[in-house]
């Protein structure tokens, strides 16, 4: 047992003081240098407000009450403090709707900025009667975007009406 322990506890110091080679899968100065950099958040706030149904998808209701929604395509206008987040949205919305009027979502969604880029954006989200409405939305920059990172939560206490929004875009 002794033995196991000792070429274990060799091996776990090798691997610590080699590292990776250097082949171009790594690089242990690279490593510290990029562990070290502060990412920069710009942070944001607005509002979406829902502009219609493109396309209201199918739907299936299950024997036990449960309804499925698939591909249900909506539209938002965001407005936000940070113009690079600021537009339409073009949502694709799926959904299982429980008995109790709770439900769960998940999807994607893209935001084009004319001549400037677009986030591509992925999101799961939920409703609970008598709580609102939740959504965590998380997109990767294109265009002038790439490289960025954002991520959103919507909220809203009382359906229909105009979400609250608060996020940050990630930058290095």
């Amino acid at each position: 047992m002794k033995q196991i322990v000792l070429v274990l506890l060799f091996f776990g110091i090798a691997l610590i003081y080699f590292g990776c080679s250097d082949n171009g899968l790594s690089n242990p100065e690279e490593q510290l240098t990029t562990s070290l950099e502060k990412k920069v958040y710009c942070y944001f706030s607005g509002t979406s407000v829902n502009i219609g149904v493109v396309d209201p998808g199918k739907t299936n209701t299950l024997p036990n009450g449960t309804i499925h929604i698939r591909g249900l395509v909506v539209q938002t206008n965001d407005v936000m403090t940070d113009t690079r987040v600021t537009g339409i949205v073009t949502w694709i919305v799926n959904m299982n709707i429980y008995p109790d009027g709770s439900d769960n979502r998940w999807g994607t969604g893209e935001l084009t900025i004319p001549n400037v880029g677009r986030w591509d954006m992925h999101y799961v989200g939920w409703f609970v009667p008598g709580e609102g409405v939740t959504y965590e939305v998380d997109g990767h920059g294109k265009g002038e975007f790439r490289g960025l990172k954002a991520h959103w939560t919507y909220f809203l206490e009382n359906p229909p009406g105009a979400f609250d929004v608060q996020g940050y875009i990630e930058e290095k």
